[in-house]
């Protein structure tokens, strides 16, 4: 038997009309109605959104555009100082940097607040602290704590809770991500803070956006801040002096 052909549900067009799933484009996404965020969530997890979400949604993507000099950004602006006609190629070789440890680290934690958002309190408080052990054990980097520069607290991870709280019909992954926080500070016997991705994973997860999921937001996003060091890096270059700075700085030995 012929096998069958698979389909797509994300786009069709005819002569006259462009559809995104079920919405015409030009009828009912570009009337005024629709902004970006709704279109672009609904189109990624095929259901409506929530207005609470929409929210929750554009305060993730503004948090994640913006990181300063990490290596996403060091790397579209080297890769644009070599090959200016290649914008698309510079953006490009920023987000491969968006992985396990800078950014990426949203799926991470989420992975950690799965195991924990079934359990009643109770077992909850045990799982989590079995979970830091097993990370200072192992001496392995918890995702979604510690951050270099901000403590004892990330304002974006407080703010990000606080608009998760207000907006979210359920905070089973925000509850879980301070029952883990809770558990890091007593292994440690002190603060340590939640970071923006901890607090990213925890929202994402109370909009039910699976895990393999969450890592593209922070692409979508983050897209958007390395146009933004291009931009930069036209009008005052940088790329060179990083190379310079760093050929300076690294002797030669084995």
């Amino acid at each position: 038997m012929p096998t069958q052909a698979p389909t797509t549900s994300l786009c069709r067009y005819t002569d006259t009309e462009i559809f995104y799933r079920d919405r015409n484009l030009v009828d009912d996404l570009l009337s005024g109605e629709a902004d970006f965020v709704s279109v672009m969530m609904s189109h990624i997890l095929g259901r409506e959104v929530t207005p609470a979400q929409q929210r929750v949604m554009h305060a993730i993507l503004i948090v994640m555009m913006e990181h300063g000099l990490t290596p996403s950004a060091i790397a579209t602006r080297s890769i644009y100082m070599s090959a200016p006609e290649n914008l698309q190629g510079a953006v490009a070789a920023g987000l491969l940097a968006v992985g396990s440890q800078f950014v990426g680290t949203i799926e991470n934690n989420a992975r950690l607040l799965a195991e924990l958002v079934d359990l009643d309190t109770e077992a909850q408080a045990a799982r989590a602290a079995e979970i830091v052990r097993e990370h200072r054990t192992r001496k392995a980097h918890l995702p979604g704590f510690g951050h270099h520069l901000h403590r004892p607290d990330d304002p974006r991870a407080l703010k990000l809770i606080e608009i998760g709280k207000a907006e979210s019909a359920s905070t089973r992954y925000i509850d879980a991500l301070l029952a883990l926080s809770a558990a890091v500070d007593a292994e440690f016997g002190r603060h340590i803070t939640i970071n923006a991705t901890g607090a990213t994973a925890a929202l994402l997860g109370d909009m039910d956006i699976p895990v393999e999921l969450m890592r593209g937001f922070a692409v979508i996003s983050r897209a958007a801040g390395l146009v933004a060091h291009i931009a930069e890096e036209q009008q005052k270059p940088s790329g060179r002096f990083i190379w310079e700075t760093v050929d300076k700085a690294m002797p030669f030995g084995d």
